[in-house]
């Protein structure tokens, strides 16, 4: 027993040792690096295996019956469209063509850069790392990358800020990066539109730290390039109603670390000494994505000249009594599976468990304190707070669009504005760890107090949902449990217990977001399948054939991926070539001019377009039409022909799981 303590007595201060900061009470590189390096490792296992997150299982269930041999763990997500039946479809499009900047699958072509973000080889991609496995590897393993890579940079650039605040302490900031990505909102989205914004978040207010605190000049320059860098990946992803909301919170919690520094005695002179490689990263990185946006000044006035989402605008106070419900309801996370909660579809409905925003007392608590005991007052934690009231305000209080304009935070929405909130919530939660001691802390009545505001806001959600739809609660499966240990896990972070807190964080992120996203095994590639294959047959031995998909989203994916040129398609900014063909007179431009999938239903006569949903555009073929006669030449269809069945020649047929997929050639009208 003796010799056991020794031993462990030893390690215990080996690893202090290994752990003691730098000088100027920054982590060590070792520290700094080891969780990252730890998740290259992970990353390069999980990618050589091809294992990924995708849904595109949902196409295996379409065409086949029985048990997906590439499904290793959980369900396909139908609900998550943009993902698998979007971006995955399009980028084996191009992969197909040959990664071209402009891909050809409609009439006129698309910009495969903006807003697909497309695999394609030029410059740019240099900038949209998680696609340049398409330019090495096979779509299994460049899709597994394109997966992985957006959140492991989000996992190590959220743990190189945690650890930069607390760097005795790797093993609980590990683990705090975790529970930061174990959230519901992340899973739901997981896109990389959503992750590399809040990547380059905790990459800003790192390097601001760094800057700020270095005593060495390579650490800082070393953290402005990777700003640098991630500037322009955050730009290129241009999905500004996620941006928007991460660049005010960082902006605010950096300008706080500034007056920290300046009320610590450094001079303006200093302060510009040191903040230069932040502010030159800004410059460089901004020079590029306007570069980038110069050259693509077409496609990006053609985006925003359509019909929608064209350059929409939110006004402030919409929230209401609903979007209270909403925001607050991460004790409900479970319903999500079952598909969905008040209304809404699971990423819409999805959010974080702002334990941030619930320990504001807390915050309080800590200010008063400094104020009365003469320490220095915690701004980058007042910045923080000050963000959450901010996007909060614009969310609740109406009356004050103008302001709201100059923020840009009417650029983003209520829902896309959670990922600020959530945000936030984690920076303050951070914040607060090392300025809390067992010597230094609220008392167990204001965290009490804190813990039962969190129970009392779940208890009225529940009771709202209810009467909403009475039954709702049915699909929140352990609502009541998670929203008892959420309440604990603020009381422990409030009584500087963070240990059995984070622990707590992560048995919720693992119940309500790790089985979120299935585990697969590669991708279901359409091009492996029979129809696809004699539509790429047809289309080699015919002289510049053009398709219609007819029906379901599986006729569209199957063209698209076959890498024919046809009509189907979520477009970007429409191809006004293909669309003269389609309406010649412009008669239903409102209708087509938008960011939405193009999908066709038998119909008589020449086509109409409809929009089912503002991002949908479902258009009539008759193929018996002038436009048919005249500009289609075959037809990929999983429904039954009742218009033009006279000018449709069946040429081949495949049974799938409900039914048929049949091609047919147009051929003259009688």
């Amino acid at each position: 027993m003796p010799s056991m303590r020794a031993t462990l007595r030893r390690l215990r201060d080996r690893y202090a040792e290994w752990v003691e900061p730098r000088a100027d009470g920054l982590p060590r590189v070792r520290v700094l690096l080891a969780f990252p390096i730890l998740l290259a490792v992970i990353g390069a296992v999980l990618v050589g295996l091809a294992i990924n997150g995708t849904s595109s299982g949902v196409w295996y269930q379409e065409l086949e019956s029985g048990r997906d041999p590439d499904l290793l763990l959980g369900t396909p997500q139908p609900i998550r469209t943009d993902e698998w039946n979007v971006q995955t479809v399009w980028a084996i499009a191009q992969a197909e063509q040959g990664l071209p900047v402009v891909n050809e699958s409609f009439p006129g072509g698309m910009d495969a850069t903006i807003p697909q973000d497309l695999p394609r080889a030029d410059w740019s991609v240099a900038f949209r790392p998680h696609l340049l496995g398409f330019l090495a590897f096979d779509v299994d393993h460049a899709v597994a990358l394109k997966w992985w890579l957006p959140a492991l940079g989000l996992l190590a650039a959220a743990s190189c800020f945690v650890v930069t605040v607390l760097p005795r302490r790797p093993v609980l900031s590990a683990a705090l990066a975790v529970s930061f990505y174990l959230s519901p909102l992340l899973h739901w989205w997981f896109l990389q539109t959503t992750l590399w914004p809040v990547a380059w978040g905790f990459a800003t207010v790192t390097a601001v730290i760094w800057c700020l605190r270095a005593r060495t000049r390579v650490a800082p320059l070393v953290w402005a390039m990777v700003l640098a860098y991630l500037t322009v990946v955050m730009a290129m992803g241009i999905y500004v109603p996620f941006i928007v909301p991460v660049v005010l919170v960082s902006a605010l919690v950096c300008l706080g670390a500034v007056v920290e520094s300046v009320r610590g005695g450094m001079r303006v002179r200093g302060l510009a000494a040191r903040l230069w490689p932040v502010l030159a990263a800004g410059v460089v990185g901004s020079a590029v994505v306007v570069a980038w946006l110069v050259e693509k000044r077409d496609t990006v006035e053609a985006f925003l000249g359509t019909a929608y989402p064209g350059e929409r605008l939110s006004p402030t106070g919409q929230g209401g009594l609903f979007g209270i419900s909403a925001l607050g309801s991460s004790s409900f996370a479970m319903s999500l599976r079952a598909g969905g909660w008040l209304g809404m579809n699971p990423p819409e409905a999805s959010t974080f468990f702002l334990v941030g925003a619930f320990l504001t007392p807390v915050v309080v608590w800590v200010l008063v304190r400094s104020r009365r005991d003469r320490r220095a007052v915690p701004w980058m934690l007042v910045g923080a707070v000050a963000s959450l009231l901010v996007i909060l305000a614009f969310i609740f209080v109406p009356g004050w669009d103008a302001l709201a304009h100059v923020l840009f935070l009417d650029r983003s929405t209520d829902n896309r504005l959670r990922l600020g909130l959530g945000f936030a919530s984690f920076l303050i939660t951070v914040l607060l760890i090392p300025l809390l001691e067992k010597d230094r802390r609220p008392g167990r009545v204001l965290a009490a107090v804190a813990a039962a505001a969190f129970l009392v806001t779940q208890g009225l959600i529940a009771w709202y949902a209810e009467s909403l739809d009475p039954g709702a609660l049915d699909t929140a499966r352990f609502w009541v449990p998670i929203a008892l240990v959420s309440a604990a896990v603020i009381y422990l972070f409030a009584r500087a217990q963070p240990i059995p807190a984070v622990a707590g964080l992560l048995a919720i992120g693992l119940l309500t977001a790790a089985t979120v996203n299935p585990w697969y095994r590669g991708v279901v590639d359409l091009r492996e399948t029979a129809a696809s294959q004699a539509v790429q047959a047809i289309d080699d031995r015919e002289d510049e054939t053009t398709w219609v998909g007819v029906g379901g989203r599986l006729t569209t994916a199957t063209l698209l991926e076959s890498g024919v040129e046809g009509f189907n398609g979520f477009q970007g900014a429409p191809s006004e070539e293909m669309w003269e063909l389609i309406d010649p007179d412009g008669v239903y431009e409102l209708q087509w001019n938008r960011l939405a999938g193009v999908s066709w239903t038998f119909g008589d006569g020449e086509p109409t377009v409809s929009n089912p949903a503002a991002d949908q555009i479902l258009v009539t073929f008759d193929a018996c039409s002038d436009f048919a006669q005249e500009h289609v030449d075959f037809v990929l269809a999983d429904i039954r022909v009742t218009s033009g069945a006279d000018c449709l020649r069946e040429v081949d047929e495949f049974e799938i799981v409900d039914g048929t997929l049949a091609v047919y050639q147009v051929v003259p009208a009688a």
